[in-house]
């Protein structure tokens, strides 16, 4: 279980409009009176602590726009938006401009100018914010005190009933839990935090 960090989510939204509006204004030194091609799409991210927090990516399309004459009032747009840029080499030798802008302490916004054949793209991504303070672990599913007849306390869980790996959270350092498949719960007694005891009269 976690709790929402305050002012995370308006904080965030607050990120992605910023970034829309730059990288748009970027299209727009380009190629006045385009309308670019839009690729969004939002990404979880998970610290080793726990906490959960979302990176915002986009792109902007612009068909028939040489990269040639494109990238250096790209670059000239995005410094003047306080950006810093400098020429990047992508696969196969392909010229592109990268830039980053500080949102804090610690963290950029990272923009770059490139072309895929004919068409030019303007992509950029927020830095990532937190929106879930640090993971606690859900409370206990079962105690000695609340077992079933029949039953004893989880030899793998010990009654968490959440998974002893992730301890319920599902990931482990972003990638998805190896004991429970993102499952949550303990694999072997399902969440109950209980198993049966062998040979009991009382489970049938």
């Amino acid at each position: 279980m976690s709790e929402e960090i305050e002012g995370a989510a308006e904080r965030f939204a607050r990120t992605v409009e910023r970034l829309r509006e730059e990288l748009r204004a970027v299209a727009a030194a380009v190629a006045p009176g385009r309308e670019p091609r839009s690729e969004e799409r939002t990404d979880d991210r998970y610290s080793v602590s726990g906490r959960t927090g979302k990176r915002f990516a986009m792109s902007l399309l612009l068909s028939d726009v040489p990269y040639g004459t494109a990238a250096p009032v790209a670059a000239d747009a995005l410094r003047a938006a306080g950006w810093r840029t400098e020429p990047g080499e992508g696969f196969g030798g392909h010229p592109f401009v990268k830039a980053t802008r500080p949102a804090g302490e610690r963290e950029l916004f990272e923009a770059s100018v490139g072309a895929a054949g004919t068409t030019l793209r303007i992509s950029g991504m927020t830095p990532v914010v937190w929106i879930q303070a640090r993971w606690v672990r859900p409370p206990r599913a079962a105690t000695q005190e609340t077992l079933t007849p029949g039953h004893r306390l989880c030899g793998t869980c010990e009654g968490w009933g959440s998974c002893p790996t992730c301890e319920g959270l599902g990931f482990l350092d972003s990638r998805q839990c190896p004991e429970c498949g993102l499952g949550m719960d303990c694999p072997d007694c399902r969440g109950t935090g209980q198993e049966a005891v062998p040979g009991s009269p009382s489970v049938r």
